[in-house]
């Protein structure tokens, strides 16, 4: 229950009957999430690859900057948090990450061939400035693939443009941070004893592994491609076969039911069925509430007849419905 103003009459309240929070507020618990799990993969990844911990601080720290400078620039266009603008920061997430994974591994090799008694800073930003150009424009090459759906018009255009502005907010911090912010974290975090790939027991197994295979495929160049194209070619019929739709399934927790009866139904007839739909359907356990309406408002924009109902019916969480229960909306 939410109170009124004071002005309105004492004990008036109102309450929600489409309430979309608890799906903002899931958008918003998915992109902390993919956050969480992605700072965690990254952490793990340099420690069992580099063996060396402060190196992961170097991503971890780059990765919640580029979503905010993201979240600046939303709020500079007046862009809203809605589930399509939080998606393109989601989906940015991974490609975000990687010219930081790209210049740490680089670090370590120099510092690994480097000279007795060279400054650890100069071999620093020398294998910054190797890669750092390359990473620069290789994500700023995936901040301008989504530019076409700024192209986008009507209905399409107001539904993915917020993702593409935050794709491509979140992808051009990432440039920016790759070739800023990434190497002066290197500086701070990647001191103390750096190991030696050949002394790390996953990299000689790997390595193990995919030195022959690279060796047989470059003997066998013309088997190789001839394998692949003929893969695509076996790929392309079951791919026309998937299907595709404009808009995609998403279970927001509410139905809206809209049956229609007879032409000509009186009001109180209207309202006898439409009693009886609602008890039914709150019958069911899965159902929190049920909401419904016969006829129009008065204005122009809801032409609905006496004899169409608009019935809302909000759903209770996953974990209240009935074992073996499922969706199909």
């Amino acid at each position: 229950m939410v109170e009124l103003a004071p002005s309105l009459p004492k004990g008036v309240s109102i309450l929600p009957v489409y309430d979309r929070s608890q799906l903002i507020d899931a958008a918003i618990a998915t992109l902390k999430r993919t956050l969480t799990e992605e700072s965690l993969v990254v952490a793990l990844v340099c420690v069992l690859f580099l063996l060396h911990v402060r190196s992961a601080l170097v991503a971890i720290v780059m990765l919640p900057v580029g979503i905010l400078m993201a979240f600046g620039a939303m709020k500079l266009l007046n862009i809203g948090s809605n589930i399509m603008s939080l998606g393109g920061i989601a989906i940015a997430i991974g490609a975000m990450i990687d010219a930081a994974i790209v210049m740490i591994e680089n670090a370590h090799k120099h510092l690994e061939r480097a000279k007795h008694g060279e400054p650890r800073a100069t071999i620093l930003i020398r294998a910054a400035s190797e890669v750092g150009p390359a990473l620069f424009f290789s994500l700023l090459i995936i901040t301008v693939s989504f530019l076409p759906i700024f192209t986008l018009e009507a209905q399409e255009g107001r539904l993915f443009g917020p993702l593409a502005f935050t794709k491509t907010f979140a992808m051009a911090s990432a440039a920016l941070l790759s070739i800023t912010l990434v190497p002066a974290l290197m500086i701070i975090f990647i001191r103390g004893r750096i190991i030696p790939e050949h002394r790390n027991p996953i990299n000689r197994v790997l390595i193990s592994i995919y030195r022959p295979i690279i060796r047989w495929v470059l003997k066998a160049k013309g088997f190789t491609v001839a394998v692949a194209v003929i893969i695509l070619a076996i790929s392309l019929w079951p791919a026309s076969q998937l299907g595709s739709e404009f808009m995609p399934s998403l279970n927001e927790g509410t139905l809206l039911y809209m049956p229609t009866t007879l032409p000509g139904l009186s009001m109180t007839k209207a309202a006898e069925l439409l009693q009886m739909q609602d008890r039914i359907i709150k019958s069911f356990p899965e159902v929190a509430s049920v909401y419904g309406k016969a006829g129009r408002a008065s204005n122009a924009t809801d032409p609905a007849p006496t004899e169409m109902f608009e019935t809302v019916i909000n759903l209770k969480p996953k974990e209240q419905w009935p074992s073996g229960a499922t969706s199909t909306t």
